[in-house]
């Protein structure tokens, strides 16, 4: 085996290498095979020249129309590979491609017969061709694949952003240098100096341009440090396992060889499939990694954006509750005059009438009242005057308050506390007090007849205050987010005039005591006992 075509056949084997590694990567890319097929043809297209300079099996003029068969698909497929870079999908009109094959078979056929190429004349055992009568349809055929292709690229170079620009300039960077280079010493050189040895750095000199392509393709993923050095140790396995099977001096040897080469193949591909894999998944990760962080920074925006509307929706509130109770305050006074015979005597039907709005301005004030409340522990505004008081005095004069209220509705509020007890508490105590008659008038509210039973008594250093009644009762699936905001639980259709906030605001209230505040129940219809824990003042 002489130099020339172990250099021929180590250089076509890089190539068809560089196009296995490539289809490898991505078997149904349209564009992926493309390149597999132009390293195919470029590889068919070096042996034709080599062979025609070393003629074996067929005679030199065969060998030499074969270098231009082969480089009719080899311009025509790489035409098509540019026209539909980087589409993984066909894009190309199936009838321009129809056209195209049909010319570029056309042509082929002509390659091989003495139209295009006539015969060879040596001179000096040089050999030099005789062009056909048809060699200009060749040529123009050639060259027009050339020049549209630069202008895909140039084209396609001016019109993506910079990522992509890095890769359509290097594939226009090796395109230019192979194509010049092979203008230079195939024709120019051989037919000015008469040494045919610059056909057959030919192979090499297509390499700039195959490997330009495939790293375009791969735009940078494949071309990692893991992975190059994978392919660059295997494609050193299988040229030395392929030297051996041309060098192999018997039968028995290059058997021994050929399977030797056959096990590296399997074993290096096996194992740059494992580093692309590893790659990929690496790649992977940082993406969900950088979206991952994309929808942190998004979600903290989104929040702040939250937080910005809560607060301006809670200074909404507490000025809207402002403005309102000032009217209120007057609709009150002057309802309570007209009720105390101020302005006169009132008919029956009109005082019944001024008993009313009398009664929705105490319903909307309390709505108000919570309101500003709400408000104000949104804010962080709610101040908590401290003391030492009697709980179980407090909650004794919060019931009597309510007598009367509940007998108008037909219901009876009995407090059992067991005389001379005392329950003494730290806290504020209006702001427990205002819990207190939340929970009581929750239960008349929502307590339909019967009765509401208010208890008070202490175990393990803690007070416990229970109001039972016999109202609606409260479901499983309520119970949970009862002391939410604005939630009404199933009674909601019995009592329309609730705010959905006292409960919330007797949790909230409990717990700035450092106490707790919940409801038992056995389901709908069975009644509800709400609780308060406080700890016992010592």
């Amino acid at each position: 085996m002489n130099i020339e075509f172990t250099f021929t056949l180590i250089t076509s084997f890089l190539i068809i290498y560089i196009g296995v590694i490539t289809i490898f990567h991505d078997v149904k890319n349209v564009t992926n095979k493309l390149f597999f097929l132009i390293s195919l043809a470029t590889v068919l297209w070096a042996f034709s020249n080599y062979f025609s300079l070393h003629p074996i099996i067929f005679p030199a003029i065969v060998w030499s129309r074969l270098v231009l068969f082969f480089a009719v698909p080899h311009i025509l497929l790489f035409y098509l590979f540019v026209k539909n870079f980087p589409e993984p999908k066909f894009t190309i009109p199936k009838k321009q491609v129809f056209i195209l094959s049909i010319l570029g078979f056309i042509v082929m056929l002509l390659t091989i017969t003495p139209l295009v190429f006539k015969s060879l004349i040596y001179n000096k055992e040089v050999p030099s061709p005789v062009p056909g009568i048809l060699m200009p349809i060749f040529g123009f055929f050639v060259i027009s694949l050339l020049i549209a292709s630069i202008i895909q690229m140039i084209k396609k170079y001016h019109n993506v952003d910079n990522q992509e620009k890095k890769s359509w300039g290097v594939m226009l960077l090796g395109f230019a240098f192979s194509y010049i280079s092979i203008i230079i010493t195939n024709f120019i050189l051989v037919n000015t100096t008469g040494d045919t040895s610059f056909i057959l750095i030919a192979p090499l000199l297509m390499l700039p341009s195959i490997l330009g392509s495939a790293y375009s393709i791969m735009k940078y993923r494949l071309f990692h440090v893991k992975t190059m050095a994978t392919e660059l140790i295997v494609f050193v396995l299988l040229s030395v396992s392929l030297i051996q099977i041309v060098l192999a001096q018997s039968i028995a040897q290059f058997i021994f060889n050929l399977s030797i080469f056959i096990v590296f193949l399997i074993i290096g591909f096996l194992l740059i499939k494992s580093v692309y894999a590893e790659v990929e998944q690496r790649e992977k990760l940082e993406i969900l990694r950088l979206k991952l962080e994309e929808s942190n920074f998004n979600l903290e925006d989104a929040n702040d954006k939250l937080k910005s509307l809560d607060k301006l929706k809670t200074e909404f509130v507490s000025l809207a509750s402002h403005q309102l109770r000032s009217p209120l305050t007057a609709i009150k006074g002057y309802t309570s005059m007209l009720l105390d015979g101020d302005y006169g005597e009132i008919n029956p039907r009109a005082l019944e009438t001024i008993g009313r709005v009398m009664e929705s301005s105490n319903n909307l004030m309390l709505v108000v009242e919570d309101l500003l409340n709400v408000a104000k522990i949104e804010q962080g505004g709610m101040k908590y005057e401290m003391a030492k008081f009697d709980f179980g005095e407090l909650v004794s004069n919060t019931a009597k308050d309510l007598f009367i209220t509940a007998e108008k509705k037909g219901l009876k509020l009995i407090f059992d506390n067991i005389p001379n007890q005392t329950y003494f508490v730290n806290g504020d105590k209006e702001k427990i007090r205002q819990t207190v008659l939340n929970l009581i008038d929750n239960s008349m509210k929502y307590t339909k007849e019967g009765q509401i039973e208010v208890n008070l008594n202490s175990q393990n250093e803690k007070v416990i205050l229970s109001i039972k009644d016999t109202g609606v009762g409260i479901s499983k699936e309520v119970m949970g987010s009862l002391f939410e905001k604005f939630s009404r639980g199933d009674g909601a259709k019995m009592n329309n005039s609730g705010s959905g906030l006292g409960l919330y605001l007797v949790k909230e209230i409990i717990e700035a005591h450092k106490g707790r505040a919940w409801v038992e129940s056995d389901g709908v219809g069975t009644g509800s006992t709400f609780f308060i824990e406080m700890d016992e003042a010592k």
